[in-house]
C-alpha cells in the first residue's frame, strides 16, 4: 500500500478509534508520527543502495565495451569473472554483518553484472545472446540468489525474466508455453514463504500476463473463439476469488489480494463481452473445461455457504456471473442479443457487488462495485444517447447527467462506507 493512502486510512481509523475510546488523543499521535516519517526515512538508504548498485553494474559494463577491443580475450574474461564475484562476495559480507539492505544492492549489482556478462562473452565467442535460453538462465540464478541471501529484489527480477523468457520463446500455434509456469511456481513458493505482499501481486500479475500472451495458442488447443477463451478466464477468475475467500480466514493480507484480482478480472471480462463481443465457435473440450469449472465454482461456493463465509444473496450473485459467463455462446450467436443481456447482467451484477462488500466489509469490493456501475452507466449514454441527439444537446445533457450522477453516488458511496465502518467497529 502507497505510504500516503496507508496513512490517509490510518488517520480516518484514528478519528474512529478516539470516538469509541479505544485510543487514546495522546497514544494516536505518537501512533500516527511514527508511521508517517520513519518507514520512509528508514527506506531513503536501501533505495540509493539499489540505484547505486544498478549505475555501478551498467558503469562495469560500459568501461569493459568502451575498452573492448584492446583488452585480451583472458583479461575480458577475468574482469567479467572478478567483477561477478566481488559483487556476490560483497553481498554475502554485508548479510553476515547484518546489512541486508546492502545486501540486496550488491545482489541486484551481480545479476545487473551477470545479464552483462552473457552478452560480453556471447560476443567474444560469437554466440547468439539473443536466445531466449540465456533469459531463463538468468532468471534461475537470480531465484537461487533469492533464495540464497534471501533477496526480494532478486525475487521479482526472477519473476520478471521468467515472463520476459515465456514472451521471447518461439510461438507456437497450438502449444503454449507451459514450461513457464516451472520457474514462476518455484519463484511463488519462495514468495509465500518470505510473505511478501509485493512479490505475490507480481507472480499473480505475470500468470495474467502469460494467459494474455497465449491466447491465440490456448484457444487453438482447446478448439474455441476468443470469446469462448474468455469464458474460461472469467471462470478461473471466480475461482480465484473463492479461494481468497477461503485463503482470508488464515491470511488477510494474502486472501485480499487474491479477492481483489478475482473481482477486476472477472468484471473487465464480462464487461469486455458485451463492448466487444468476439467469435464463438466452442468445442468438446471447452464444454468439458466449462462444466468442470462450473462444478468447481459450486462445489466451493457451496461450502463456504455452509460455512457461513457466505450468505444465500452472495451465492445467487456467484452463481450468475459464473452462468452469465457460461451461457455467453448461446447469446452470441443471436446478433445484436449479447450486448444488451450482458449490460442489464453487468448492472445487476455491479449493484450486487456493492451490497457484497458491504456485507462483508469489504471495502475494495464496495469501491469496485461503484466502479463498475459507473462505467457501465458511462458506456450506455455513449453508446445511445450520442447517437440519438445533436451535439450540442448530446453534451449539455451529459454534463448534466455526470454532474447530478456524480453528487448521487458520492453520497449514496458515503453512506454505504460509513455503514461499513460502522459494521467493522460493531
Amino acid at each position: 500500500m502507497w505510504q500516503r493512502v496507508y496513512l490517509q486510512r490510518l488517520k480516518r481509523d484514528m478519528e474512529l478509534w478516539i470516538e469509541r475510546g479505544w485510543v487514546t488523543p495522546a497514544n494516536a499521535q505518537a501512533i500516527l508520527a511514527s508511521s508517517s516519517g520513519d518507514a520512509t526515512i528508514r527506506r531513503i538508504p536501501q533505495m540509493l543502495a539499489l540505484l547505486g548498485a544498478v549505475l555501478i553494474g551498467f558503469a562495469a559494463m560500459s568501461f569493459v565495451a568502451a575498452n573492448w577491443s584492446e583488452i585480451p580475450k583472458l583479461v575480458k574474461l577475468a574482469l567479467l569473472f572478478a567483477a561477478l564475484w566481488t559483487a556476490w562476495g560483497a553481498a554475502f559480507l554485508l548479510e553476515r554483518r547484518g546489512h541486508p539492505a546492502f545486501a540486496e544492492a550488491a545482489v541486484v549489482a551481480g545479476l545487473a553484472l551477470f545479464g552483462g556478462n552473457i552478452m560480453l562473452i556471447a560476443q567474444i565467442y560469437h554466440v547468439d545472446a539473443g536466445a531466449p535460453g540465456w533469459v531463463l538462465l538468468w532468471s534461475v540464478i537470480s531465484l537461487a540468489a533469492a533464495w540464497a541471501l534471501p533477496s526480494r529484489a532478486a525475487l521479482a527480477i526472477s519473476i520478471l525474466l521468467a515472463i520476459i523468457w515465456s514472451a521471447w520463446s518461439p510461438p507456437a500455434l497450438s502449444h503454449p508455453h507451459w514450461a513457464f509456469f516451472l520457474p514462476w511456481a518455484l519463484a511463488l513458493i519462495l514468495t509465500i514463504r518470505f510473505s511478501w505482499l509485493p512479490g505475490f501481486h507480481l507472480a499473480i500479475l505475470t500468470a495474467w500476463v502469460w494467459a494474455g500472451l497465449n491466447a491465440e495458442p490456448l484457444a487453438a488447443s482447446i478448439g474455441c473463439g476468443r470469446g469462448d477463451l474468455a469464458v474460461i478466464f472469467v471462470l478461473a477468475a471466480l475461482l480465484l476469488w473463492l479461494v481468497g475467500m477461503r485463503v482470508s480466514e488464515r491470511s488477510l493480507r494474502f486472501g485480499s489480494v487474491l479477492e481483489g484480482y478475482g473481482i477486476v478480472i472477472s468484471f473487465a471480462l464480462i464487461w469486455i463481452l458485451q463492448a466487444a463481443p468476439a467469435e464463438s465457435h466452442e468445442g468438446l473440450f471447452w464444454l468439458v473445461l466449462t462444466l468442470v469449472g462450473l462444478a468447481a465454482i459450486a462445489a466451493i461456493a457451496y461450502r463456504e455457504l455452509n460455512a457461513g463465509r457466505l450468505s444465500v444473496r452472495d451465492l445467487v450473485g456467484i452463481g450468475a456471473l459464473a452462468l452469465g459467463a457460461a451461457l455467453y455462446p448461446l447469446f452470441a450467436a443471436s446478433a445484436g442479443t449479447v450486448a444488451w443481456v450482458y449490460a442489464a447482467l453487468f448492472i445487476a451484477l455491479s449493484v450486487w457487488l456493492v451490497a457484497f462488500g458491504t456485507g462483508r466489509n469489504n471495502r475494495f469490493a464496495l469501491n469496485a462495485g461503484f466502479v463498475a456501475f459507473a462505467i457501465e452507466v458511462l458506456y450506455l449514454y455513449f453508446q445511445t444517447l450520442g447517437t440519438l441527439l445533436g451535439t450540442a444537446a448530446f453534451f449539455a445533457l451529459g454534463g448534466i447527467i455526470l454532474i447530478a450522477g456524480s453528487l448521487l453516488m458520492a453520497r449514496i458511496r458515503r453512506r454505504v462506507v460509513a455503514s461499513v465502518d460502522e459494521g467493522k467497529s460493531s
